[in-house]
């Protein structure tokens, strides 16, 4: 039996904690010689990847025994053609098997995110980034559609000092 619904006395969210997932995502990045930046305050990595044709920035946000990852494209969308947008995004998640695209009503800048919970689950190096893979993978995937949708910028917005 698993013994669902059953309180325990184990950490807070179960085997592994944020300070464990922090650390392994670091010994992750450092062990593959990539460049991040932290931030303590948001418990944020942000790791910049060149993808085919698009610049991919990579937030990595542990909170709450879960970790956000989130790719803010250098892609935005004009108000004049935000439902337009919103209807194309809308279409590609749904062949997607994990994630979704996202866009920004006030900003209309344009995100990939998915959400990992890690309760009671052992976080490994090699799963963090097996997800960073698939995340630019799927990107890359599809950034051709989304440049059709929506004029590129020139700054990616920095989610660590806006």
């Amino acid at each position: 039996m698993f013994g669902f619904g059953k309180k325990n006395e184990t950490k807070r969210y179960g085997l592994t904690g944020d300070d464990d997932v922090i650390t392994t995502i670091r010994k992750a990045l450092e062990s593959n010689d990539m460049k991040y930046q932290y931030s303590d305050d948001y418990k944020m990595f942000t790791v910049p990847i060149q993808g085919d044709d698009l610049p991919i920035m990579m937030n990595m946000v542990v909170q709450d025994a879960a970790i956000h990852f989130v790719c803010p494209l250098a892609l935005k969308a004009e108000p004049n053609n935000f439902e337009k947008v919103a209807w194309e995004l809308n279409g590609i998640n749904k062949t997607l098997p994990f994630g979704a695209f996202f866009l920004d009503p006030d900003e209309g800048l344009i995100s990939f995110e998915y959400g990992y919970i890690f309760v009671e689950t052992k976080m490994s190096q090699e799963f963090v980034l097996s997800m960073m893979k698939h995340m630019v993978k799927t990107v890359d995937q599809h950034d051709g559609d989304l440049k059709k949708l929506a004029e590129e910028v020139s700054k990616i917005p920095d989610a660590m000092y806006g």
